[in-house]
């Protein structure tokens, strides 16, 4: 019990202490609170003027890719957080302090009335000049300051300065400024040129491949690709029809050739045309009449039988014969020039035909060569226009951004503009005073026993009792030794 700090004979001491010496901790407290009070008077007072922002997505997250593509590409990657923190870091930058104080003036952020009690005591001061640039610039920054609203996109701005109406002013500049400086951050002019040369270099590609097209169509005199094919095609397989009945036509003839010749070698050059007989015989004239047949029929050993047997018959009788060329052979013969003749004409057709038809295959060839090479600037030129299409319809889009970014049209909104603050924040006078006071006394109660432990004198009965247990054997009164002469004096 006796080494513990908090008994109550060691709070007594303490009452003591700070009873004995309440007469300095009062006077520390009242000098405290007195001079606190006073500077709070006299210090400038700070009004703080605030606005607020919502950033939304917008255009700066969307990426338009210059070499073209289907759809833009909207960044969330990065996250909504990072984008505000952007923002505030922007807000923050000692760039946009500078343009605040250019576009506002300088002279003007220091042209309001002095509000302390020195002002009102001394109404006829003369006004003082306004710091130099870097000071300003240093004291903007310091008095800007940018938050971000507890899950929300919205940013909490405050600017502070000792005059309200000029911060909310500077306030809403600064809020101006740091939309145009946002949306400048976020404007990519490259990717506006860049579109803008690549639409101009696809279309004279489009207009080329377009041109060298239609010269090939006029050169060929080509009007309907499918139509001139058909035609071509018709036209050879006409060309061919015709060299297969040739063809058929030349077979046969040579074979009705081949029949005449195989017939005019079997016939014997001369026959027996006429006969003359002196004595009339029925049998000798049936004997020739059928020697004729046997003849016609080619009937070689009956023809020679019936011509020994007429032989025979004309010993008997006096048989006057005449021979000569045989008319069935030259009717043979004849067919056979005829045929000759017609074999020549059908083999010149036939070559004819075969050129007709080379030609046609070369014509085919060379169209459907043509076809190929249509087809292929065809195609180069859909591609053309397909990207050039693609081109034009991002170059709408990047000009309309350009529009927008030229009317300074942005994802931040101005949800509440800042006005005129009515009372100051700073200097806080009665949590100052308070806070001076309760110093005072924390500072005035630790002097009083930093003074007893220096000085530890008994100054009345009390003390005595209290701190040594021990009878007071006499008091003298502190007039006694006020009034006592002393000693060594009249």
């Amino acid at each position: 019990m006796q080494n513990d700090p908090l008994t109550t004979t060691h709070l007594l001491i303490a009452w003591h202490v700070l009873r004995k010496h309440k007469g300095k901790i009062l006077t520390l407290v009242l000098v405290t609170v007195v001079t606190v009070a006073m500077a709070s008077l006299l210090a400038t007072p700070v009004y703080r003027a605030s606005s607020r922002l919502l950033v939304k997505p917008g255009r700066e997250d969307i990426y338009v890719t210059p070499t073209g593509g289907s759809q833009a590409v909207y960044s969330r990657a990065s996250g909504e957080n990072q984008k505000l923190n952007s923002a505030i870091e922007i807000l923050k930058s000692p760039a946009l302090a500078h343009a605040l104080v250019e576009r506002f003036g300088a002279e003007r952020l220091y042209d309001f009335p002095d509000r302390t009690l020195k002002a009102r005591l001394f109404p006829h001061r003369p006004k003082q000049a306004p710091p130099p640039r870097e000071d300003i610039y240093a004291a903007v920054e310091k008095s800007l300051d940018a938050s971000v609203a507890a899950k929300s996109n919205v940013i909490n701005v405050t600017f502070r300065w000792p005059d309200p109406t000029i911060a909310a002013d500077a306030l809403n500049t600064l809020v101006g400024l740091f939309r145009v400086h946002y949306v400048e951050v976020h404007t990519d002019h490259e990717t506006y040129r860049l579109i803008r040369d690549q639409v101009e270099k696809r279309e004279d590609e489009l207009r080329r491949a377009e041109a060298e097209l239609e010269e090939l169509k006029a050169r060929h005199a080509i009007t309907s690709f499918p139509q001139q094919k058909t035609i071509l095609l018709e036209r050879l397989s006409e060309v061919e029809t015709q060299i297969f009945r040739t063809e058929s036509e030349l077979a046969e003839t040579g074979q009705i050739i081949a029949s005449l010749e195989s017939q005019l070698a079997e016939m014997d050059p001369t026959i027996q045309l006429n006969e003359t007989t002196n004595k009339q015989s029925a049998t000798l004239s049936a004997l020739k009449n059928k020697l004729v047949e046997l003849e016609l029929q080619g009937l070689r050993d009956e023809v020679e039988h019936v011509r020994r047997m007429i032989a025979e018959e004309e010993k008997r009788a006096n048989v006057i014969v005449v021979s000569g060329k045989s008319p069935i052979r030259q009717s043979l013969q004849t067919d056979l020039l005829q045929a000759r003749s017609r074999l020549r004409a059908i083999r010149a057709k036939l070559q004819k035909l075969k050129a007709q038809q080379a030609q046609h295959q070369e014509d085919l060839k060379g169209f459907m060569e043509l076809e190929n090479r249509l087809k292929g600037m065809e195609r180069q030129v859909d591609i053309h226009e397909a990207n050039y299409k693609l081109y034009h319809t991002k170059f709408e889009e990047a000009k309309i951004s350009e529009s927008m970014d030229q009317r300074q049209i942005a994802s931040l909104s101005v949800i509440e503009p800042a006005h005129p603050p009515i009372f100051p924040v700073k200097p806080r006078k009665k949590l100052y005073v308070a806070v001076g006071g309760a110093l005072a006394l924390l500072f005035g109660a630790g002097l009083a026993f930093l003074l007893e432990f220096i000085n530890p004198v008994f100054r009345t009965r009390d003390d005595v009792d209290r701190f040594l247990g021990l009878p007071v054997l006499a008091v003298l009164p502190k007039e006694a030794f006020r009034r006592a002469p002393l000693r060594g004096n009249p």
